[in-house]
């Protein structure tokens, strides 16, 4: 008995692979003639740039690798410099592909129809020039010159500053269009009929995205500042770090969790936002509370890590905004002679973050409580019939969803991890502070993984299909296993670097996992490229 929702399972599996394998029994037609969304064709465009870019990184690192200057940062090529620096352009790229999506999700919502509702021209204007702005300021940083260390603002060539100009003009481009794109959604109205008022989703998404928003701009322009040094140095991919890159002048809690946090739980929101429109319901009350006190632990995690930049009191002030930052992992511990934040501090981080995290499962929890079989999350069922009450299962929940949760619960996860092997002496913490930086770059792909996946569900929506077809979706599994294969290779390489390694045994089982995490990487990059594919040329399912 207990064994027959396992066997269900399994046999639903086998299926799906005898059709990959037979060619697939699904027959599909020619492309769709209706044109993507400009909100899908803006997202398709950061996510096609975000992973091109990473997708350079590594290959430039694994260039070094082989010619045995994988070792020392002062030995990294020019390019390799360069490319990594400019690669923390991208960091508001996930946030700003998520407006985009919501709002074009507001706009379904009040249209009542997925294939005509469109936001209003002067929104999707905004929607191409942040992505333009990305372009430029990505270009603009990767042709300035690479240099190690501090370099003072005043000595820069013409040309630098040149770039830093630009850079910064096309910054504020993106910060421009990204809060019109938040008010396009606020103020949008019904082509006809009453407007609905914005749900408890949509308004905790856009508060969170505004936030972060914020957060982002008070740091860049405290970077910005012409009295501040440029801090060039920045680790390559798969180089090394420790858990806390301290600064001289300050130790203490980590600023950045709701920098790291908040992507994933937008990511969230909306496909919580899409599953509810598709079932046309809301959220249980309490389901509500825990998504509004979520986004306040939030905002406040928000307003304590601006405040600390402004005050120049964080951690990160002196490098540049980076995407795979070392943040978020934890409290730090003083070095010797040295005291940690005082207690208020420490208990305001360890309450919000405690917040943050049963706000988060509770969360994950209104999804299963929104569903009529709610088993049917973990275990797909081949049947459509569903007993009578909230509502039909002719909706069954889409690959897109359950590869969205399975992240978030990996994302989460993995974090707290990180957290509770900080807090702890011996092998763990060790291992924890060795494990951060490798752990956060391999989730650094799971927001923009997910932003993209949903994306192509838009899609299939907008030319009148339920799901994309099956290719697309073996590809968006392909993709999330590929995300938790490398986090679970950064976890298992940093644990066994701790040991002798001289041993052959040691030595082979790093090599093992070294193939494994870079083969899951090229398993990434042609899953994402396969839902670029799909979202350009959907065919529809015949």
């Amino acid at each position: 008995m207990l064994l027959h929702p396992v066997n269900e399972a399994i046999g639903l599996l086998e299926n799906d692979l005898q059709m990959i394998l037979d060619g697939g029994s699904e027959k599909v037609g020619s492309p769709s003639n209706v044109p993507v969304a400009a909100a899908l064709r803006c997202t398709m465009f950061l996510t096609t740039l975000f992973f091109s870019v990473y997708m350079t990184v590594i290959c430039l690192r694994l260039g070094s690798m082989a010619s045995g200057q994988g070792q020392a940062p002062a030995s990294r090529s020019s390019w390799e410099s360069r490319v990594a620096k400019a690669a923390g352009s991208l960091y508001l790229a996930p946030v700003v592909a998520i407006l985009m999506i919501s709002t074009r999700l507001r706009a379904m919502e009040l249209a009542k129809n997925a294939q005509t509702g469109e936001p209003p021209m002067w929104a999707q204007a905004c929607m191409y020039a942040a992505s333009m702005g990305f372009l430029v300021r990505f270009v603009a940083d990767v042709s300035m010159p690479a240099t190690q260390g501090r370099v003072n603002r005043n000595s820069e060539s013409l040309v630098t500053k040149t770039l830093r100009i630009v850079r910064n003009i096309f910054g504020g481009i993106i910060y421009a269009s990204s809060c019109a794109i938040i008010m396009s959604t606020l103020t949008m109205e019904a082509p006809s009929g009453t407007t609905e008022a914005l749900g408890c989703i949509m308004q905790c998404l856009l508060v969170l995205a505004g936030s972060h928003l914020f957060e982002s701009g008070a740091r860049d322009v405290y970077q910005a500042m012409p009295s501040r040094t440029a801090d060039s140095e920045v680790a390559g991919y798969g180089a090394a770090q420790g858990l806390s890159q301290k600064d001289d002048s300050d130790e203490g809690l980590p600023a950045g969790i709701s920098l790291q946090f908040s992507p994933m739980l937008c990511v969230l929101f909306v496909g919580i936002a899409l599953r509810a429109v598709q079932l046309n319901l809301e959220p249980e009350l309490w389901a509500m509370i825990a998504m509004y006190a979520t986004t306040f632990a939030m905002l406040l995690q928000a307003a304590r890590d601006t405040m600390r930049t402004v005050t120049r009191k964080g951690r990160t002030e002196d490098r540049p905004q980076q995407l795979l930052a070392d943040e978020a992992a934890g409290p730090v511990r003083a070095a010797p002679g040295m005291e940690q934040d005082d207690g208020a501090d420490a208990s305001f981080w360890s309450a919000t973050t405690l917040c943050i995290y049963v706000g988060t499962a509770l969360i994950m929890v209104c999804v299963f409580a929104m569903e009529p079989k709610p088993l049917s999350i973990l275990i797909p069922s081949g049947s459509s019939s569903s007993p009578s009450g909230k509502v039909e299962s002719q909706h069954p929940i889409s690959t897109a969803m359950r590869c969205v949760m399975s992240l978030t619960v990996v994302y989460f996860t993995a974090y707290l991890v990180l957290m509770a092997g900080s807090l702890t002496k011996g092998v763990f913490g060790r291992w924890a502070s060795h494990a951060a930086s490798s752990v956060q770059r391999s989730l650094a792909f799971a927001p923009m993984l997910c932003v993209m996946m949903i994306g192509v569900r838009l899609r299939a929506m907008q030319i009148g299909e339920r799901d994309p077809p099956r290719w697309a979706q073996v590809s968006m599994v392909i993709a999330t296993v590929a995300v938790v294969t490398q986090v679970a290779c950064s976890m298992l390489s940093e644990g066994e670097q701790n040991g002798d390694d001289k041993a052959l045994a040691s030595k082979i089982y790093l090599i093992t996992l070294l193939v494994m995490r870079y083969a899951a990487s090229l398993a990434l990059f042609l899953g994402v490229g396969s839902l670029i594919i799909s979202l350009a040329w959907m065919q529809p399912v015949l």
